[in-house]
């Protein structure tokens, strides 16, 4: 765990230390609530959840469960349709990227232990690899592996997903893992963002309305990507620009917050606090106008 949290900057560390030692991070959270009169939701995303950390991302949904609320698929669309939050406290979307073994492993047990819906967004191709040749598919295509096994499958499979989709949601991750970046050509958007999810549907035998961008860094953006997404007929598209959702928020353009199980609960909060908003506003202006 040690090891683990020297990846998260210097700075954003000593920064999290100030603002929980200044409670700044709980007065933030709680400004939130009353400025929006606690109609908002905020969708975070991890990466791998390995054993390991198992301990520090069950103290994280422990936490979660005190301030936020489960969003359902069902609950967003009702968000969206009505305007208003039905729940008595804000909502959470708990999101998982790159389809990893550890995800259906470790973190599904514990979001069901603490009433949360997870949202598991998975490239295709990933998931196909036969295990023998999965390491090496994610390291060619910055895919992280957190955990090794003795048959080598790092991926989750197919029939774990489509039992895992009874109860939480499946989007679509692109085909690749491909960053929709400008030289992409029109031929690998669409296989990526529409034939990646036909695909995706047909191997978990349902729909699925709900795409992921890959990456975050604004080059990673582009407006001939977002026309495919809109195309295809996606009801809500994931973005990792840090803001909350609101009512007024479009659909396609849902805003992330970074967080790891390897996380400190002051970095967590810090990270939720709505600080990050702020330093995200100018990149998130840039690409939502670029997406719109």
């Amino acid at each position: 765990m040690e090891m683990q949290a020297s990846r998260i900057p210097k700075s954003k560390r000593l920064l999290a230390r100030a603002f929980e030692v200044t409670k700044l991070s709980h007065a933030l959270l709680k400004a939130q609530a009353l400025i929006t009169r606690g109609s908002y939701i905020r969708a975070i995303n991890y990466h791998g959840t390995p054993k390991s950390l198992a301990d520090g991302l069950e103290e994280q949904l422990r936490f979660f469960s005190r301030h936020f609320s489960d969003v359902s698929y069902n609950d967003l669309e009702s968000f969206f349709r009505s305007g208003k939050w039905h729940k008595k406290k804000p909502g959470l979307i708990i999101s998982f990227d790159d389809g990893l073994r550890s995800n259906g492993e470790v973190a599904v047990p514990l979001l069901e232990k603490y009433g949360f819906t997870g949202w598991f967004f998975v490239p295709v191709a990933f998931i196909d690899s036969p295990p023998s040749e999965q390491l090496a598919f994610a390291r060619s295509h910055q895919i992280v592996p957190d955990e090794s096994y003795a048959d080598g499958r790092i991926a989750m499979s197919w029939e774990e997903l489509r039992e895992m989709s009874k109860r939480h949601v499946v989007g679509c991750h692109t085909r690749t893992h491909r960053r929709m970046t400008a030289e992409v050509s029109d031929e690998e958007i669409e296989d990526e963002i529409v034939h990646a999810r036909d695909d995706l549907q047909e191997k978990l035998g349902r729909k699925v309305y709900v795409y992921c961008w890959v990456g975050g860094e604004e080059h990673t953006y582009s407006a001939r990507a977002a026309r495919a997404i809109r195309r295809a007929g996606y009801r809500f598209a994931f973005m990792t620009n840090n803001a909350p959702i609101t009512a007024r928020t479009n659909p396609l353009q849902l805003q992330r917050t970074n967080i790891e199980a390897f996380f400190s609960l002051d970095v967590v909060r810090f990270q939720i606090s709505g600080a990050m908003d702020l330093l995200y506003t100018g990149k998130r202006r840039r690409v939502n106008r670029l997406t719109a």
